[in-house]
């Protein structure tokens, strides 16, 4: 298992410098859904799906690592389902409440109908 800012480091690494790994088919994640995945690695993100675009997450909210596949899509955020806590969708930036942790966001890229999550390899 990677830690959380290990994991997060990737979002500012150069895309050649990413390894992608399949962790599901564009069939399982359907719009407006998240869903929580695992990665050969030990690897956990949540992916989540608006309109045919897909974004890749840390599985867990920095604030007490509640699982955010059991969260919501809202309004181009992806909202914590415990606290209530907003992300951008782009980023992964806390937008409510201010000040707080920010969310570790990947690269997504699509090959043949299989989402794959940039990570910086080890």
């Amino acid at each position: 298992m990677y830690d959380r800012a290990e994991l997060r480091a990737t979002s500012a690494a150069p895309a050649d410098d990413l390894a992608y790994l399949p962790v599901a088919k564009t069939r399982d994640v359907k719009p407006g859904q998240l869903k929580g995945v695992r990665a050969r690695g030990g690897y956990e993100f949540v992916i989540a799906n608006v309109d045919e675009r897909y974004y890749a997450f840390d599985a867990y909210c920095p604030h007490n690592n509640w699982p955010l596949k059991w969260g919501a899509i809202d309004r181009g955020t992806l909202v914590c389902g415990l606290h209530l806590w907003r992300f951008d969708l782009e980023t992964g930036r806390v937008l409510d409440p201010p000040m707080a942790d920010c969310l570790g966001a990947y690269p997504v890229k699509i090959e043949n109908d299989t989402i794959l999550v940039g990570v910086r390899p080890k």
